[in-house]
This record gives structure tokens, C-alpha cells and sequence, in this order.
């Protein structure tokens, strides 16, 4: 059974509480529930106040129904002296003027004489949204003489509305939250340069960072064929190409390619460019290595797999890998892009 208490009329309805929760900004969140709020929750002014993370005062806040002096004069000279608000931040709950002293008294609180009276404010109450362990903001309402008393039933409506704004806040500044790190991941990848591709499987999309975009430009009519490279069906891969002709003339890209562990349908491709007339493999490097270590060498800098190497040499992929990690060691490498950057000049 619902609360007997909440009037179907008050509240949110669905199509606006799926606008507050999907709100592009916090600016944006607040004006929106404040087109709406006023009327539903029966008062003349509504104000709705955003706590700075940090210092637990308000660091948004929009307000209707009051003028731009009275929001900077509450601040000035009500807010720490305001019992309502106080008594509310203590209590995590709910509280209005009506319910937390008798009229008499409040009428001649010093406040109430010199911030609220003045703007014909006779009622004034207080919901508070808390997100996780944080009080992240209030939902301040203000009635005027004549106007009834708050009543349970507006309690109950106005802390349903707090919860939402709660809601919506939290799922606001997650998004701002994630979309400023994509943003500075997306910028340190264009700035790192080094040609970058990601490859979501799941959404068919790609993300090519500033230098990638600027090699595949360069490719023509070649890209599709490097494109089918950044695929990797295994967990790691690295991959070859040679360019015959065209736009990319001379140009060799090692592709190395990995899985993301987190998000098996997302793959990493780095992507090593040089060109061909310029390639050749530093004689003081291989002075570091046997024949039979060069001959791996050599093959691996071309991109074939162990696989490949073993039946090129008529040798088994274990032998293969042994050499491999000698070789590593001797150059003082971790994989094979490392290995193939420290073989060339």
C-alpha cells in the first residue's frame, strides 16, 4: 500500500522526474524542479541550495519567488542563525517553523525580524537531500500570513521531493564526474603521440586518438585493410603492414593489439610507424645476440608469430619463446614492441 499521506497531485510526475535525473547540469536540474515544485508543494517561494562537497555550504543554489537580495542577504544574515535550516542539517530530516516551536517564540527570533518578515515570509521549512553519508543540499519552501501551516502531509511531500532532487543531483555529478575523465584521458591519448586505437566490439565503434586519426588520414584507400589489423581474437597480438604504394608509400606499422582485462570487448591497439627506406636493424644490437637469435629477431621484427618462426626454422614455438626471452634480456626489453624498437636504428 503507498503513504496515505502522499497526494498523487503533489508529486513528481514520472516524465519529470526522468528529465531532473537525465539533467545535462545542475543549473539545468534546479530550474527544471523549480518550474514545477512552487505550485505542487503549495508555497510562493522555493529555493533549492547544492552543498560544495567540501566545506558543506551551499555552492548552487536557484530560488523562486524571492528576489536576488533576499538569496544574498539569507546568506549574509540568516542561514547560521536560521533554526529550521540548522535543526534540519542536524537532524537529517525534515523540519518546519510550525513543528519546531511555537508561533509566539518564532515571531521573536531575531531572524525571522530582520531576513524572513521583510519579504513577507511567515512560514518557512526545510528538507534536506542526502546522497550516500553527505547532506548534498536542501529544499528550503516559505508560506506568507494567511497562508495554512505546514502539515505532516507536506512534510512527507516535501521529503519525496528532496529524495528526488537527491537522485537526480548524485546521478548529475556522476555524469559530470565521468565525463571530465573521459575528457582528460581523451586529451592526454591526442597529446602522448602515439598512434592509439580503441575498438569497442560491443558498440562497433572505434576512438582513434589525434595522432591515430592522422595516420589513417594518411592511408587512403588502404585504411580498411589496417583497420581488419586492430581486430584481435586473442588476449594479445601484433601485426604487420607494408605499404606498396599509394599515399602511405614506404610506410611499415607494427600493430600491437591487447584485450582490456576489465572489458574483454575492448581492444587497445598501439601502433608503431615507420618508414620502410628508413628501416634497418642496429648492428650493435645484434652484436649482442647469437645467430640463432638473430634469425628469431629478424622474423619477429616482421610481425610473424611464434608460431610462424618455429615452422620457418624447423624448431618448436618452446624453443622459440626460450630464445625470445634471451633476447629480451640482452636488450633489456619487456615485449615485443619494445624488441622491435630497440632493434631498429
Amino acid at each position: 500500500m503507498g503513504n496515505p499521506l502522499i497526494d498523487p497531485v503533489r508529486s513528481l510526475p514520472p516524465t519529470i522526474v526522468a528529465e531532473l535525473v537525465t539533467s545535462p547540469s545542475v543549473e539545468r536540474l534546479l530550474n527544471r524542479f523549480l518550474d514545477e515544485a512552487p505550485s505542487r508543494l503549495a508555497s510562493f517561494a522555493a529555493g533549492v541550495y547544492v552543498h560544495d562537497h567540501a566545506t558543506g555550504r551551499p555552492a548552487a543554489a536557484e530560488v523562486r519567488g524571492l528576489g536576488n537580495y533576499y538569496v544574498r542577504s539569507y546568506e549574509r544574515h540568516g542561514r547560521d542563525r536560521d533554526p529550521v535550516v540548522q535543526n534540519a542539517l542536524r537532524e537529517r530530516r525534515v523540519c518546519d517553523s510550525d513543528s519546531l516551536m511555537p508561533r509566539e517564540e518564532w515571531l521573536r527570533l531575531p531572524v525571522v525580524n530582520d531576513v524572513f518578515a521583510p519579504h513577507a515570509m511567515a512560514r518557512v521549512l526545510c528538507a534536506p537531500f542526502v546522497v550516500g553519508d553527505e547532506v548534498a543540499g536542501t529544499l528550503n519552501l516559505a508560506r506568507r500570513d494567511g497562508q495554512p501551516e505546514f502539515t505532516e502531509e507536506d512534510r512527507v511531500a516535501a521529503h519525496m521531493a528532496a529524495t528526488v532532487l537527491g537522485i537526480a543531483v548524485s546521478a548529475v555529478r556522476e555524469r559530470g564526474s565521468v565525463e571530465r575523465e573521459r575528457t582528460q584521458l581523451a586529451e592526454a591519448l591526442d597529446r602522448c603521440g602515439t598512434p592509439v586505437v580503441l575498438t569497442d566490439l560491443g558498440l562497433a565503434r572505434r576512438h582513434l586518438n589525434a595522432p591515430a586519426a592522422a595516420l589513417f588520414d594518411r592511408l587512403g584507400e588502404a585504411r580498411p585493410e589496417v583497420e581488419r589489423l586492430l581486430d584481435c581474437d586473442d588476449e594479445g597480438a601484433v601485426a604487420s603492414w607494408s605499404s606498396d604504394g599509394g599515399q602511405g608509400a614506404g610506410l611499415r606499422l607494427t600493430i600491437t593489439s591487447q584485450r582490456l582485462p576489465s572489458q574483454p570487448d575492448v581492444i587497445m591497439s598501439v601502433i608503431a610507424a615507420r618508414n620502410e627506406a628508413s628501416r634497418a636493424i642496429s648492428p650493435t644490437r645484434l652484436a649482442l645476440l647469437t645467430p640463432r637469435e638473430i634469425e628469431i629477431a629478424t622474423r619477429a621484427l616482421t610481425g610473424r608469430r611464434d608460431g610462424e618462426i618455429a615452422a620457418d626454422l624447423f624448431i618448436s614455438q618452446h624453443t622459440v619463446k626460450h630464445h625470445l626471452k634471451s633476447i629480451y634480456a640482452k636488450l633489456g626489453v619487456h615485449t615485443r614492441a619494445e624488441l622491435l624498437d630497440r632493434l631498429l636504428l
